[in-house]
């Protein structure tokens, strides 16, 4: 199998995967969503990632954030009708973990 780390801005990477490097068509089978906590708005991060070209209905998706923001959307609605469903938060101090 092939694996490849992509450094970039994870909103650039996520909506136009080309731009940054990535093989047109290709897709990851896991997605890990690391952002700077005060950086980042997260809406725009799951819009990203539930309608990117790199991810598919089987991607795994893992994202950290602050506990001080509270529960991220257990369901996000996609721009082709589909869905991104959470399946689980863990909470590890002051990170929590969502799986999707």
């Amino acid at each position: 199998e092939m694996t490849r780390v992509i450094c970039a801005e994870a909103i650039e990477a996520l909506r136009d995967p080309v731009r940054v490097g990535i093989p047109e068509g290709f897709t990851y089978n896991l997605v890990t969503l690391c952002p700077p906590y005060e950086e980042i708005v997260y809406a725009d991060l799951l819009d990203a990632v539930a309608n990117s070209p790199a991810v598919t209905d089987d991607t795994v998706i893992l994202v950290e954030y602050p506990v001080e923001l509270g529960c991220l959307p257990h369901v996000i609605s996609r721009n082709d009708g589909g869905l991104l469903v959470g399946v689980r938060n863990r909470k590890y101090g002051r990170t929590v973990i969502a799986l999707y």
